[in-house]
């Protein structure tokens, strides 16, 4: 896709711990394309190489092996990496990206939270007349994340995509009494040699995973959307999600945001458009 001379493309990259994503949009703020790659170091050059594609001639860059940004194209960075990428023009936090990009997809009204489970931390964002009001990261430890899905999946050797579908098909609610990865490891080693199935593991470790996300703040409105890559990939999760809200507060509503994965990288390129 090509640019007109005078538009200026605005760019979202999300640099998350797992994987770099990248959203460009025009001046209308309609999604020119997204992409993501996997986060891999040196940060800088991988972040370079998913703003510039295959060489297409929306990147930023005058050339692909260059840092130099093209006139009428401006690169704003969020995410775990953010603070590393020398050629951003600006950068602003998970927490400001996650509700803009959330924001501008949905109609939620005047009060609503969200849920944002990423590969290294948490966060429930609570909104209050088209601002955040307070929010809530768990950086503690893996708890509650999509490294702890991901260790423990390798740990089944499961692949992330096929979890849902065996989580589905549980026959009995079995809990993992640890939150750590490592011990969280230890117990489902022996809880397979003790013959449990791989589905009540797996829906057991979704269940520890809503379990440490709801303990970190109640959650007082009555719309909740969720946002990011773990809950657009771990449908059962948002399902699981809903019923425990709905124990609290049966009129709740829940939904997944669109592009809930890049909701980060468009949340980064609104501010972008904001700030011009």
């Amino acid at each position: 896709m090509s640019k007109k001379k005078d538009d200026i493309i605005f760019w979202g990259v999300d640099c998350g711990s797992s994987e770099i994503k990248v959203v460009a949009l025009d001046q209308a703020g309609n999604i020119l394309l997204k992409r993501k790659q996997k986060t891999l170091f040196p940060l800088q050059d991988h972040v370079r190489h998913a703003l510039s594609g295959d060489g297409d001639d929306l990147s930023p860059f005058i050339t692909p092996e260059s840092t130099e940004i093209k006139q009428g194209h401006k690169i704003i960075a969020t995410g775990y990496g953010r603070k590393y990428i020398n050629f951003a023009t600006e950068n602003l936090t998970e927490i400001k990206a996650h509700f803009m990009g959330v924001e501008k997809q949905l109609d939620l009204g005047d009060r609503y939270s969200i849920i944002d489970i990423g590969g290294q931390d948490s966060k429930i964002i609570a909104v209050d007349h088209n601002k955040v009001d307070q929010f809530i990261i768990n950086r503690k430890c893996a708890a509650g994340t999509g490294a702890y899905i991901e260790e423990l999946g390798h740990r089944l050797e499961v692949p992330l995509s096929d979890m849902t579908a065996l989580a589905q098909n549980n026959d009995k609610e079995l809990s993992l009494n640890s939150f750590c990865t490592v011990f969280s490891g230890q117990e489902v080693i022996k809880v397979l040699m003790n013959g449990e199935r791989v589905e009540n593991i797996i829906y057991a470790l979704y269940s520890s995973v809503v379990k440490r996300v709801m303990e970190m703040t109640a959650i007082t409105t009555d719309i909740v959307a969720f946002s990011g890559g773990v809950l657009e990939f771990h449908p059962k999760l948002v399902q699981m999600f809903t019923e425990k809200l709905r124990e609290a507060n049966p009129n709740i509503k829940t939904m997944l945001a669109p592009n809930a994965q890049y909701c980060g990288a468009i949340g980064a390129a609104l501010f972008g458009m904001t700030a011009t």
